[in-house]
């Protein structure tokens, strides 16, 4: 969850887009579509052609709705999701990102040693809700989102805890200490800034 669930999204376009492949399948609930998620892919390849060819990424900020940003995190970027979480909805506020998912504690707890972090959720099983919100921090290339309020299943979780159940669910041999969802996330492609406003994603870049 990069950042959190932003940064896995606003920043799981850090990752490179995948080629579209001849048979898509459909998307999985109303207000996700392939236009949106292509036109997101389409401003990703623009911005990868002019920083190869040494030219700034882009002269003009670029503004990512509400719907593109869901559609390409759900659509393109399905295979990096991690497959313990489904159905992830980002809400763009002012300065502020709120995200819903579904998170099957069952596949979670199979990642984790006995008696870790997750242990403290022993009461939920199955796929529960999980709904996170917090104020969006940018600026010199990095970005970052202050948890501040954190509920799986209808339960609080203090932002510490949810912290170190990332660390564990993540880890693997590239990443051995798993994601640190408190520390700041490096922009893509000279990225200086996001601003997020209601329903966009405002990008800045330097020139």
């Amino acid at each position: 969850m990069s950042g959190t669930l932003l940064l896995v999204a606003l920043l799981l376009a850090t990752q490179a887009p995948a080629s579209p492949t001849p048979a898509r399948p459909a998307p999985s609930r109303p207000g996700l579509s392939w236009e949106e998620a292509d036109s997101v892919t389409r401003v990703l390849r623009r911005i990868d052609r002019r920083l190869r060819s040494g030219r700034p990424a882009s002269r003009d900020t670029i503004v990512v709705t509400e719907g593109q940003l869901n559609s390409f995190v759900n659509l393109t970027l399905a295979e990096k999701i991690p497959p313990e979480m489904s159905d992830l909805e980002l809400d763009l506020r002012q300065d502020r990102l709120g995200a819903r998912v579904l998170l099957d504690l069952d596949r979670l707890r199979a990642k984790m040693p006995e008696g870790g972090p997750a242990s403290l959720l022993s009461m939920l099983t199955g796929v529960v809700p999980v709904e996170l919100s917090g104020r969006v921090e940018s600026a010199e290339g990095l970005c970052r989102v202050d948890l501040e309020e954190i509920f799986i299943g209808g339960v609080s979780l203090p932002p510490a805890l949810l912290a170190q159940i990332v660390s564990f669910a993540t880890r693997n041999e590239e990443r051995p200490q798993g994601l640190d969802i408190t520390a700041p996330v490096a922009l893509p492609w000279t990225a200086r800034q996001v601003r997020v406003r209601p329903g966009r994603a405002l990008v800045d870049f330097y020139n």
